[in-house]
């Protein structure tokens, strides 16, 4: 019994270490605003899923159509693959600011955690 309440407390332990290291570096990330980290992070996104499916693409699909086809199939794709890129940053960083705001919340409730 003794020993799964050293875990349990361990585990608290990690979780507060998380919380605080969140706080740290997203508050550095707030104050660059909202547009900066939805644009980075859109880019970043939406270009990653680009590239897989391009890749997907060219290895399964190259000799079913002309490459004229595949052309413009890739510039309408880019397209599409960063305004996906875009809603997920967006979504990430309606996320990250609940998240940080519960955090905040919670200290404040508490007056037990030390916030910089």
């Amino acid at each position: 019994m003794l020993y799964y309440k050293q875990i349990s407390a361990a585990k608290r332990r990690d979780y507060m270490d998380r919380d605080e290291r969140f706080y740290r570096k997203w508050t550095v990330i707030r104050k660059k605003g909202k547009a900066k980290f939805v644009i980075s992070r859109g880019l970043v996104h939406g270009l990653l899923l680009y590239v897989i499916w391009a890749a997907a693409t060219w290895f399964f699909d190259r000799d079913k159509f002309d490459p004229e086809f595949f052309v413009t199939r890739y510039y309408y794709y880019f397209l599409i693959y960063l305004i996906v890129g875009f809603i997920i940053s967006s979504g990430a960083w309606k996320g990250q600011n609940k998240r940080y705001d519960n955090i905040t919340w919670y200290a404040e409730k508490q007056h037990k955690k030390n916030l910089p």
